[in-house]
């Protein structure tokens, strides 16, 4: 290097060594690329321990301008965490199963040389992350009685309270639960699931990832079609009152500023208003000040029973399946779906028409497969016994209590041009 040469920024590398994907190809693959790209590179390897934001967070305080995430959802949610609000541009480099992140935000999967490329040198794309915190799985949040919305029981009241326990009983996963990212919050990049979900990416056995990819997570549902289902209450909030919004504005551009002016130019008993001198202006320029801004929109409670609830930055599934086809990873948003079965194999098998392809997802309230969709910026579930719930195919132990807040715009990730 010449004196007076800048040296050439730093990318960090923060891959999970324990993913059979992270062969040295791969590493080749992507060393290469940062290389092409202009950085130098720095990797650092997470553990069971530190899982990724701590690396995250070193690389920043040491100056990386960029840092890549290489692993799977669970590395890329952590990376994500010690990233959130620095700046620091994020790259991708999926090496897991379902690689959720990865689908969202239209990464190439298995294409591994143009991945590389788009980590190293990709288009920055602004990226909410969602952070989820649950209460202890003791706690007993408030229950308001409230309308029902996705109902609990059949005609005949046979399939309201179906196959509940005392609690959860999904088992502590062999490497622990996960633990908080960040403070007392998850990180979630893409979904955090209640319910079946949980017991979804409980019953799906390592063996069966490595030889069946994501398709053992189909063998998996069919293990857990019985799962009991949840009472709970649902709140969402965020947003304002668009209504209010409009009538403010139609008020600010008409009878509002007529009235404001009015009041400036006249007097009490209408005669034009003198200044100091006693003259009278030909024109009165009165200062209208700009409305309050629309009040948020209060809590909406609703109680419902159901097989599962989602709440999603983002929609795309594996197997071609978008779930929510409104999600998105940049709108600020979180879209919650919560899905229940009735009548046995008769309702998952009315779900299947709802949401498989090549039909887009089109959902109904009522019959034997019944979705209600929400949005909003803030969620919060209390469930009636403490059930599992996964963030991005990380177990979480059973809660009573979720509570999930959107960040707008935390992230800067590589995405293709």
């Amino acid at each position: 290097m010449t004196a007076g040469t800048d040296p050439a920024p730093v990318a960090a590398v923060v891959i999970n060594p324990a993913k059979p994907a992270a062969t040295r190809a791969v590493r080749q693959a992507l060393g290469d690329a940062l290389v092409e790209a202009g950085y130098r590179t720095v990797w650092l390897e997470t553990s069971a321990r530190e899982t990724g934001a701590t690396q995250a967070r070193l690389a920043v305080a040491s100056g990386a301008g960029l840092v890549v995430a290489a692993g799977g959802d669970g590395t890329v949610r952590s990376v994500a965490a010690g990233l959130a609000g620095t700046g620091v541009d994020m790259g991708i480099m999926p090496l897991g199963t379902a690689n959720l992140a990865a689908r969202n935000l239209g990464l190439p999967l298995r294409r591994q040389t143009e991945l590389a490329r788009i980590a190293a040198a990709g288009r920055t794309t602004p990226t909410d992350l969602v952070w989820v915190r649950t209460e202890a799985a003791g706690h007993t949040g408030p229950l308001p009685a409230t309308g029902a919305a996705v109902r609990g029981a059949t005609a005949d009241g046979t399939d309201g309270a179906d196959n509940r326990g005392d609690i959860d009983s999904i088992a502590e996963p062999p490497q622990g639960w996960a633990r908080p990212t960040l403070g007392n919050e998850h990180a979630c990049l893409v979904v955090a699931g209640i319910g079946f979900d949980a017991g979804l990416v409980a019953s799906t056995r390592p063996a069966l990832k490595e030889r069946l990819s994501w398709g053992a997570y189909g063998l998996a549902a069919l293990e857990n079609l019985g799962r009991r289902r949840m009472d709970l209450v649902l709140g969402v909030e965020g947003g304002t009152m668009a209504a209010v919004a409009e009538v403010s504005e139609r008020a600010v551009g008409g009878a509002a500023v007529s009235g404001a002016l009015g009041a400036a130019s006249s007097s009490p008993d209408g005669d034009a208003r003198a200044d100091a001198g006693g003259n009278h202006p030909d024109r009165v320029i009165a200062v209208v000040p700009e409305p309050p801004p629309a009040p948020p929109r209060p809590p909406r409670t609703e109680r419902m029973t159901a097989r599962t609830l989602l709440i999603a930055n983002g929609g795309r599934l594996p197997a071609g399946v978008t779930l929510l086809p409104e999600a998105r990873l940049d709108d600020g948003l979180l879209d919650v779906a919560a899905i229940d079965t009735l009548h046995g194999l008769w309702g998952w098998a009315s779900l299947a028409r709802q949401v498989l392809p090549p039909r887009p997802a089109s959902y109904s309230t009522r019959g034997a497969a019944q979705v209600l969709l929400r949005r909003g910026r803030e969620v919060t579930v209390w469930l009636d016994l403490p059930t599992a719930v996964e963030i991005d195919g990380d177990l979480v132990a059973p809660t009573r209590g979720v509570r999930a807040r959107v960040q707008p715009g935390a992230l800067r990730v590589r995405c293709p041009a």
